[in-house]
């Protein structure tokens, strides 16, 4: 990084050569305490007339608490050349997921039509266009480049990745490749792991940096949604996906760990 080129509103008067906090292990505990205990509490302690009403608030409730604390890190970081735009970038694909979980909670529960496929895809999709704007802006700020070794990981896990879902979906599922519910996943899944991949990539480069820690927690997070994003595509494919689903927990989870990520680097940076 050329350091006659970094805008002075860009870093902190003083930037250590390493973070010195350490991650709260009791903080992970606890989220994975609250996620398993609403998890039990929805499917066994509550009526069932009122479950569905309760997931689906609480399903875009998560979204919004990150995209509020995103755009308190946004104001934090106006009118800088990187932070300021790459948060905003992140915070919009957040409020992006918010809509989209308001827009189906509307299709499922206020006029009872299936919400998938429906509008609320794109608002799910617009989130890894603005979470990769995001990213790779951070990337080229603190990287002068990106290795070989980088650019293949970020091509070939996503296509990896994709390749065992469409054996999986085709094989055990007896689906068709020529089916839309198939292609509609792989699009999802394509430009969900793509992110993952380049996160981590991310989570190598600042290891050791400011906002090294942070990052890791963000890169977690992000996996969290993956595993459910990618999850929840194979079971619409096969029709068994509904709003009690264990699946659900991993989003809870990967929200949490963003917004606990989120609350770290901005009192880091």
């Amino acid at each position: 990084m050329n350091e006659d080129n970094i805008d002075p509103k860009e870093t902190p008067d003083i930037v250590p050569d390493k973070i010195t906090s350490r991650f709260d292990f009791k903080a992970f505990a606890g989220i994975i305490a609250l996620v398993i205990s609403f998890h039990i509490i929805i499917n066994y302690l509550t009526s069932p007339e009122n479950t569905d009403s309760i997931v689906s608030i609480f399903s875009f409730f998560n979204p919004l608490m990150v995209t509020i604390i995103g755009f308190s890190v946004v104001a934090k970081y106006r009118g800088t050349l990187i932070f300021g735009k790459s948060y905003l970038a992140l915070s919009l694909g957040f409020l992006s997921i918010f809509l989209a979980e308001v827009t189906y909670m509307i299709y499922d529960l206020v006029y009872n039509i299936e919400p998938y496929p429906s509008i609320a895809d794109v608002f799910f999709f617009m989130l890894y266009p603005l979470l990769l704007v995001y990213l790779f802006k951070n990337i080229k700020f603190f990287a002068s480049k990106i290795s070989i070794r980088a650019k293949i990981w970020i091509i070939s896990m996503p296509l990896t990745v994709l390749a065992s879902y469409s054996i999986l979906s085709t094989t055990l599922g007896e689906i068709s490749i020529f089916e839309f519910d198939f292609y509609y996943g792989i699009i999802f899944v394509y430009v969900v792991t793509l992110t993952l991949s380049v996160a981590i990539v991310g989570a190598f480069i600042f290891k050791e940096g400011v906002i090294g820690k942070a990052w890791i927690l963000f890169v977690t997070g992000i996996l969290l949604l993956t595993i459910g994003d990618v999850w929840y595509y194979n079971l619409e494919i096969f029709g068994e996906y509904n709003l009690l689903h264990p699946v659900n927990m991993f989003w809870y989870a990967g929200y949490w760990v963003i917004i606990y990520a989120l609350i770290k680097q901005k009192r880091t940076i």
